[in-house]
């Protein structure tokens, strides 16, 4: 599986300094499925979630976000070696993909190819039963005279 190209990473990529190709990143695209699936778990519906098995089948913005952390992971690890905190520009990257993620959990950025979101994934009171959507009758009350 994969949800984003070669061109979708490189895009993220100073074209001046590095360029990723298929052999090198594929470890680093398990890794950015991983966090857009953890983050995307529980709003998006795992039957959709399934359906993203390439670039073409995965929604643009998710593979905009997934080409952002795979260039912020490949940039660092390639700069590693180079100081002893991690590069300023893969932080950027990161941090731009996982703003993206919290906007569409938080229903800012919304992906059009997606209708069957979860939900906030947080639960609420109507997710314990009984709760009020139950409509249910005590069967005994103080008040009851046998």
């Amino acid at each position: 599986m994969a949800f984003a190209s070669e061109d979708d990473i490189n895009l993220h990529l100073p074209d001046d300094k590095l360029e990723v190709d298929d052999a090198r990143y594929v470890p680093l695209q398990q890794d950015g499925e991983r966090v857009v699936r953890g983050y995307l778990a529980g709003h998006i519906s795992p039957d959709t979630l399934a359906t993203w098995t390439d670039p073409d089948t995965t929604p643009e913005v998710v593979r905009a976000i997934t080409g952002r952390l795979i260039a912020a992971f490949y940039y660092r690890l390639r700069y590693s070696e180079d100081g002893v905190t991690d590069p300023q520009y893969a932080q950027v990257k990161y941090n731009e993909a996982i703003a993206m993620l919290q906007g569409i959990i938080s229903g800012e950025i919304t992906m059009v190819e997606v209708t069957d979101t979860v939900g906030s994934g947080r639960l609420t009171s109507i997710d314990f039963y009984p709760n009020t959507a139950a409509n249910l009758k005590p069967y005994f009350t103080t008040t009851m005279n046998l």
